[in-house]
Protein backbone atom coordinates (compact mmCIF):
# COMPACT_ATOMS: atom_id res chain seq x y z
CA UNK A 1 0.00 0.00 0.00
CA UNK A 2 1.04 3.57 -0.70
CA UNK A 3 -0.27 6.37 1.50
CA UNK A 4 -0.06 9.94 0.31
CA UNK A 5 -1.31 13.43 0.93
CA UNK A 6 -2.06 15.60 -2.06
CA UNK A 7 -3.02 19.24 -2.23
CA UNK A 8 -5.27 20.35 -5.07
CA UNK A 9 -5.58 24.08 -5.59
CA UNK A 10 -7.95 25.99 -7.87
CA UNK A 11 -8.50 29.66 -8.66
CA UNK A 12 -11.60 31.38 -9.96
CA UNK A 13 -14.78 33.16 -8.99
CA UNK A 14 -17.15 33.51 -7.27
CA UNK A 15 -15.73 32.26 -3.98
CA UNK A 16 -18.80 30.22 -3.04
CA UNK A 17 -18.80 28.37 -6.36
CA UNK A 18 -15.06 27.75 -6.15
CA UNK A 19 -15.32 25.84 -2.88
CA UNK A 20 -18.32 23.81 -4.08
CA UNK A 21 -16.61 22.90 -7.38
CA UNK A 22 -13.38 21.90 -5.63
CA UNK A 23 -15.33 19.83 -3.10
CA UNK A 24 -17.08 17.97 -5.91
CA UNK A 25 -13.81 17.44 -7.79
CA UNK A 26 -11.83 16.09 -4.83
CA UNK A 27 -14.87 14.18 -3.55
CA UNK A 28 -14.56 11.86 -6.54
CA UNK A 29 -11.72 10.17 -4.61
CA UNK A 30 -14.35 8.70 -2.28
CA UNK A 31 -15.97 6.93 -5.24
CA UNK A 32 -12.81 5.30 -6.62
CA UNK A 33 -12.87 1.58 -5.76
CA UNK A 34 -9.14 1.02 -5.28
CA UNK A 35 -8.50 4.15 -3.18
CA UNK A 36 -9.13 4.43 0.56
CA UNK A 37 -9.67 8.03 1.68
CA UNK A 38 -8.65 8.84 5.25
CA UNK A 39 -9.62 12.52 5.17
CA UNK A 40 -10.37 15.44 2.90
CA UNK A 41 -10.14 19.00 4.15
CA UNK A 42 -11.25 22.06 2.19
CA UNK A 43 -9.91 25.54 2.90
CA UNK A 44 -11.98 28.69 2.80
CA UNK A 45 -11.53 30.69 -0.41
CA UNK A 46 -9.05 33.56 -0.15
CA UNK A 47 -8.88 36.60 -2.39
CA UNK A 48 -6.00 36.78 -4.86
CA UNK A 49 -4.45 40.16 -5.58
CA UNK A 50 -1.75 39.91 -8.22
CA UNK A 51 -0.51 42.86 -10.22
CA UNK A 52 -3.59 44.96 -9.49
CA UNK A 53 -6.05 42.48 -11.03
CA UNK A 54 -8.60 42.97 -8.24
CA UNK A 55 -7.88 46.66 -7.80
CA UNK A 56 -9.86 47.90 -10.81
CA UNK A 57 -13.39 49.12 -10.15
CA UNK A 58 -16.19 46.94 -11.41
CA UNK A 59 -14.13 43.76 -11.77
CA UNK A 60 -15.09 40.63 -9.88
CA UNK A 61 -12.56 39.48 -7.32
CA UNK A 62 -10.55 36.30 -7.97
CA UNK A 63 -10.15 33.66 -5.27
CA UNK A 64 -8.05 30.60 -4.54
CA UNK A 65 -9.10 27.55 -2.58
CA UNK A 66 -7.33 24.27 -1.82
CA UNK A 67 -8.17 20.77 -0.67
CA UNK A 68 -5.92 18.38 1.20
CA UNK A 69 -6.62 14.68 0.69
CA UNK A 70 -5.04 11.90 2.74
CA UNK A 71 -5.53 8.53 1.02
CA UNK A 72 -4.11 5.08 0.28
CA UNK A 73 -3.86 3.12 -2.94
CA UNK A 74 -2.46 -0.27 -3.93
CA UNK A 75 0.71 0.81 -5.73
CA UNK A 76 2.97 3.64 -6.74
CA UNK A 77 1.67 3.24 -10.30
CA UNK A 78 -1.89 3.84 -9.05
CA UNK A 79 -0.68 6.88 -7.12
CA UNK A 80 0.86 8.31 -10.29
CA UNK A 81 -2.42 7.78 -12.20
CA UNK A 82 -4.26 9.58 -9.41
CA UNK A 83 -1.84 12.49 -9.68
CA UNK A 84 -2.60 12.82 -13.39
CA UNK A 85 -6.33 12.61 -12.73
CA UNK A 86 -6.39 15.31 -10.03
CA UNK A 87 -3.38 17.46 -11.04
CA UNK A 88 -2.38 18.39 -7.47
CA UNK A 89 -0.01 21.26 -6.74
CA UNK A 90 1.77 19.11 -4.16
CA UNK A 91 2.10 15.42 -3.26
CA UNK A 92 3.72 13.88 -0.21
CA UNK A 93 4.23 10.11 0.02
CA UNK A 94 3.70 9.15 3.67
CA UNK A 95 4.19 5.37 3.42
CA UNK A 96 6.17 3.32 2.56
CA UNK A 97 9.50 4.87 3.44
CA UNK A 98 11.10 3.20 0.41
CA UNK A 99 9.46 2.67 -2.97
CA UNK A 100 10.67 0.03 -5.41
CA UNK A 101 9.47 -0.39 -8.97
CA UNK A 102 9.91 -3.24 -11.37
CA UNK A 103 11.25 -2.42 -14.83
CA UNK A 104 7.75 -2.85 -16.23
CA UNK A 105 6.23 -0.49 -13.65
CA UNK A 106 8.95 2.11 -14.28
CA UNK A 107 8.47 1.82 -18.06
CA UNK A 108 4.70 2.15 -17.74
CA UNK A 109 5.05 5.16 -15.46
CA UNK A 110 7.51 6.91 -17.75
CA UNK A 111 5.40 6.17 -20.84
CA UNK A 112 2.34 7.53 -19.05
CA UNK A 113 4.20 10.73 -18.16
CA UNK A 114 5.63 11.03 -21.67
CA UNK A 115 2.25 10.48 -23.34
CA UNK A 116 0.50 13.05 -21.19
CA UNK A 117 3.26 15.60 -21.72
CA UNK A 118 2.93 15.03 -25.46
CA UNK A 119 -0.84 15.60 -25.31
CA UNK A 120 -0.46 18.75 -23.18
CA UNK A 121 2.15 20.08 -25.61
CA UNK A 122 -0.18 19.37 -28.53
CA UNK A 123 -3.04 21.20 -26.80
CA UNK A 124 -0.78 24.15 -26.00
CA UNK A 125 0.36 24.38 -29.63
CA UNK A 126 -3.21 24.23 -30.94
CA UNK A 127 -4.27 26.90 -28.43
CA UNK A 128 -1.34 29.08 -29.55
CA UNK A 129 -2.33 28.78 -33.21
CA UNK A 130 -5.97 29.55 -32.42
CA UNK A 131 -4.96 32.54 -30.32
CA UNK A 132 -2.88 33.86 -33.22
CA UNK A 133 -5.81 33.33 -35.61
CA UNK A 134 -8.14 35.18 -33.26
CA UNK A 135 -5.68 38.08 -32.94
CA UNK A 136 -5.45 38.31 -36.75
CA UNK A 137 -9.24 38.23 -37.06
CA UNK A 138 -9.53 40.92 -34.40
CA UNK A 139 -7.15 43.15 -36.40
CA UNK A 140 -9.22 42.58 -39.56
CA UNK A 141 -12.45 43.47 -37.78
CA UNK A 142 -10.87 46.52 -36.14
CA UNK A 143 -9.80 47.80 -39.57
CA UNK A 144 -13.31 47.25 -40.94
CA UNK A 145 -14.88 49.07 -37.98
CA UNK A 146 -12.47 51.98 -38.37
CA UNK A 147 -13.32 52.16 -42.09
CA UNK A 148 -17.06 52.21 -41.34
CA UNK A 149 -16.57 54.88 -38.67
CA UNK A 150 -14.62 57.08 -41.09
CA UNK A 151 -17.32 56.56 -43.78
CA UNK A 152 -19.98 57.68 -41.30
CA UNK A 153 -17.98 60.80 -40.46
CA UNK A 154 -17.62 61.64 -44.16
CA UNK A 155 -21.37 61.17 -44.69
CA UNK A 156 -22.16 63.41 -41.73
CA UNK A 157 -19.84 66.12 -43.09
CA UNK A 158 -21.43 65.89 -46.54
CA UNK A 159 -24.93 66.01 -45.04
CA UNK A 160 -23.94 68.98 -42.89
CA UNK A 161 -22.55 70.85 -45.91
CA UNK A 162 -25.77 70.21 -47.88
CA UNK A 163 -27.85 71.49 -44.96
CA UNK A 164 -25.67 74.58 -44.67
CA UNK A 165 -25.91 75.29 -48.44
CA UNK A 166 -29.72 74.99 -48.32
CA UNK A 167 -29.88 77.46 -45.42
CA UNK A 168 -27.66 79.91 -47.31
CA UNK A 169 -29.81 79.67 -50.49
CA UNK A 170 -33.03 80.33 -48.51
CA UNK A 171 -31.68 83.63 -47.18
Amino acid sequence: MVRAIMIVEVAGRPAKHLKVALGEHIGVLNKVNDITVHSIQLSEPKEIVVGGINEKKGEEKMFTCFAEADFECDSFARLSETMFDFMPSSVEVIEPAKVTLTMTEATDLLNNISGRMHRYDEIAKIAGVRLKQMAEREKELTVKLEEKDSEKKVRKKVAKKKTTKKKVKKK
